[in-house]
């Protein structure tokens, strides 16, 4: 199931991308959550919950435009295909700056979205394996096997592998939502702890298979132990 986003201020306009999108997504035999809204306040309350993997997004909204939201994806670390929706195509050339995977204009958003949608499916397939994130050493693309753990370090999430550790802006709320049913197991409201390198469960703490422990907290033990008995089976 893919997760998209879809937000534009004119109800109206909402419904009908939002119809068109799901269609497109469908035809290509990839069925979508697809939650829209109007209010792009509501959007970004929403985003790190959700943690969408495509965000349709009109550019000229009042209040909070489509460039604020997007500043706002860079800033955190989202990793969300962003895809600006627009009836202003002058605004398309000063959008450059903040990367968007594509344009849809709403004047030919009918020939324009099954491509895009076709895009979206063939770099999803891409990333399907691999944890991708970027810090102000540059983009890195970590396989999930090699993945050790993630650590909430107050704005910041600190990656470990073995041998290596990265930092990069991000909650681990954020990405235990991204990575649900990937294999990673929140055992502590610090810790996303990638359950192939889980070793052993004793009393109070997982320790893996490089022989690091790391606290579970009191209200995930539970969670835990019935995760790992499902993973064992």
């Amino acid at each position: 199931m893919i997760k998209a986003m879809v937000c534009d201020d004119e109800k109206r306009v909402l419904e009908d991308l939002s119809e068109k999108i799901t269609k497109a997504f469908t035809d290509f035999g990839k069925p979508v959550q697809l939650y829209s809204t109007d209010d792009p306040f509501s959007l970004l309350e929403h985003l790190e919950s959700i943690a969408p993997q495509a965000l349709f997004l009109d550019i000229d909204m009042p209040r909070l435009g489509g460039m604020d939201i997007a500043q706002f994806l860079i800033d955190n670390n989202f990793k969300t295909l962003l895809i600006f929706v627009t009836s202003h195509d002058a605004l398309v050339y000063s959008s450059f700056q903040y990367r968007p995977f594509a344009f849809i204009r709403k004047s030919h958003f009918d020939d324009e979205i099954v491509p895009v949608i076709g895009r979206i499916i063939s770099e999803l397939q891409k990333q399907a394996d691999f944890f991708t994130f970027k810090n102000s050493e540059g983009l890195f693309r970590i396989p999930y096997e090699d993945i050790l753990y993630f650590e909430s370090d107050s704005n910041y999430i600190d990656l470990h592998c073995k041998g290596q550790r990265y930092k990069f802006r991000g909650t681990i709320s954020h990405i235990d939502s991204e990575l649900s049913g990937k294999g990673f197991l929140r055992i502590h409201k610090g810790f996303l702890v990638n359950e192939r390198h889980i070793f052993a469960i004793k009393g109070d703490d997982a320790r893996l298979d490089n022989n690091e422990l790391l606290p579970i907290g009191r209200t995930n033990r539970e969670n835990v132990k019935k995760a790992m008995m499902r993973y064992m089976r």
